[in-house]
Protein backbone atom coordinates (compact mmCIF):
# COMPACT_ATOMS: atom_id res chain seq x y z
CA UNK A 1 0.00 0.00 0.00
CA UNK A 2 1.28 3.17 -0.85
CA UNK A 3 1.63 6.11 1.74
CA UNK A 4 -0.87 9.08 1.28
CA UNK A 5 0.32 12.17 -0.03
CA UNK A 6 1.73 14.77 2.24
CA UNK A 7 0.06 18.25 1.12
CA UNK A 8 1.25 20.68 3.27
CA UNK A 9 3.81 20.98 6.59
CA UNK A 10 3.16 23.30 9.35
CA UNK A 11 5.91 23.95 12.27
CA UNK A 12 5.16 24.82 15.32
CA UNK A 13 6.91 27.32 17.51
CA UNK A 14 6.34 28.29 21.21
CA UNK A 15 6.08 31.49 22.88
CA UNK A 16 5.18 33.69 25.87
CA UNK A 17 4.37 36.54 24.29
CA UNK A 18 1.84 35.93 21.39
CA UNK A 19 1.49 39.24 20.03
CA UNK A 20 4.83 40.24 19.90
CA UNK A 21 5.62 37.10 18.14
CA UNK A 22 3.07 37.58 15.67
CA UNK A 23 4.15 40.86 14.75
CA UNK A 24 7.84 39.74 13.83
CA UNK A 25 6.21 37.29 11.68
CA UNK A 26 3.38 39.77 10.31
CA UNK A 27 5.37 42.78 9.81
CA UNK A 28 9.14 42.11 9.99
CA UNK A 29 8.56 38.59 8.05
CA UNK A 30 6.28 39.93 5.97
CA UNK A 31 4.02 36.47 6.47
CA UNK A 32 1.12 36.34 5.08
CA UNK A 33 -1.61 35.43 8.35
CA UNK A 34 -3.46 31.99 7.52
CA UNK A 35 -5.05 31.40 10.45
CA UNK A 36 -6.07 32.68 13.69
CA UNK A 37 -6.92 29.48 16.40
CA UNK A 38 -6.97 31.81 19.11
CA UNK A 39 -3.87 30.16 21.35
CA UNK A 40 -2.21 29.73 18.05
CA UNK A 41 -1.33 32.01 14.84
CA UNK A 42 -0.50 30.11 11.60
CA UNK A 43 1.38 32.43 9.08
CA UNK A 44 2.06 30.44 5.50
CA UNK A 45 5.67 30.21 3.86
CA UNK A 46 4.72 29.03 0.73
CA UNK A 47 2.07 27.45 -1.28
CA UNK A 48 2.51 24.36 1.14
CA UNK A 49 4.39 25.31 4.06
CA UNK A 50 3.49 27.35 7.14
CA UNK A 51 4.87 28.66 10.40
CA UNK A 52 2.45 28.41 13.61
CA UNK A 53 3.12 30.33 16.78
CA UNK A 54 1.53 28.92 19.89
CA UNK A 55 1.23 30.17 23.52
CA UNK A 56 0.37 27.16 25.25
CA UNK A 57 0.55 26.40 29.35
CA UNK A 58 2.03 22.82 28.45
CA UNK A 59 4.44 23.36 25.72
CA UNK A 60 7.77 22.67 25.35
CA UNK A 61 10.24 26.21 26.83
CA UNK A 62 13.33 26.02 25.17
CA UNK A 63 13.82 26.84 21.66
CA UNK A 64 17.80 25.13 21.85
CA UNK A 65 18.13 23.01 19.00
CA UNK A 66 15.50 24.19 16.94
CA UNK A 67 16.56 25.87 13.26
CA UNK A 68 14.00 27.12 10.70
CA UNK A 69 15.74 27.12 7.05
CA UNK A 70 13.81 29.46 4.40
CA UNK A 71 14.63 28.73 1.40
CA UNK A 72 14.77 31.69 -0.74
CA UNK A 73 16.54 32.53 -4.06
CA UNK A 74 18.03 36.22 -3.52
CA UNK A 75 19.94 35.68 0.54
CA UNK A 76 21.51 39.56 -0.15
CA UNK A 77 18.38 40.72 -0.17
CA UNK A 78 16.59 39.16 2.31
CA UNK A 79 19.48 39.73 4.75
CA UNK A 80 19.19 43.66 4.04
CA UNK A 81 15.36 43.41 4.24
CA UNK A 82 15.69 42.41 7.81
CA UNK A 83 18.66 44.43 8.94
CA UNK A 84 16.81 47.46 7.35
CA UNK A 85 14.33 46.59 9.75
CA UNK A 86 16.79 46.50 12.80
CA UNK A 87 16.84 42.53 13.23
CA UNK A 88 20.19 41.43 15.12
CA UNK A 89 21.81 38.80 12.52
CA UNK A 90 23.65 36.47 13.74
CA UNK A 91 25.41 35.34 11.06
CA UNK A 92 26.43 36.95 7.89
CA UNK A 93 25.74 35.78 4.42
CA UNK A 94 28.32 33.76 3.48
CA UNK A 95 28.92 30.60 1.55
CA UNK A 96 29.26 27.51 3.02
CA UNK A 97 31.36 24.36 0.76
CA UNK A 98 30.72 21.29 3.68
CA UNK A 99 26.65 21.79 2.90
CA UNK A 100 26.94 23.71 -0.50
CA UNK A 101 24.64 26.58 0.72
CA UNK A 102 24.83 29.78 0.79
CA UNK A 103 23.16 31.92 4.19
CA UNK A 104 22.80 33.93 7.20
CA UNK A 105 21.19 33.34 10.39
CA UNK A 106 19.08 35.40 12.79
CA UNK A 107 17.52 35.07 15.93
CA UNK A 108 13.84 35.69 15.85
CA UNK A 109 12.02 36.71 18.83
CA UNK A 110 11.73 33.62 21.15
CA UNK A 111 15.33 32.52 20.42
CA UNK A 112 14.39 29.85 17.85
CA UNK A 113 16.97 29.91 14.86
CA UNK A 114 16.24 31.49 11.49
CA UNK A 115 18.59 30.49 8.75
CA UNK A 116 17.64 31.86 5.02
CA UNK A 117 19.49 29.96 2.46
CA UNK A 118 20.02 29.37 -1.00
CA UNK A 119 20.61 25.67 -1.78
CA UNK A 120 24.15 25.53 -4.57
CA UNK A 121 23.97 21.72 -4.37
CA UNK A 122 22.65 20.66 -7.92
CA UNK A 123 20.98 17.42 -6.28
CA UNK A 124 18.67 19.44 -4.56
CA UNK A 125 15.06 19.13 -5.56
CA UNK A 126 13.02 22.06 -4.99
Amino acid sequence: MKRPLIRQQVTFLYTDDLAATSAFYRDVMELEFALDQGPCHIYKLSPTSFIGLCTLADRPTSPVGVTISLVVDDVDGFHATLVNKGVTCERSPAFSERFNVYSCLFIDPNGYRLEIQEFRDPEWKN
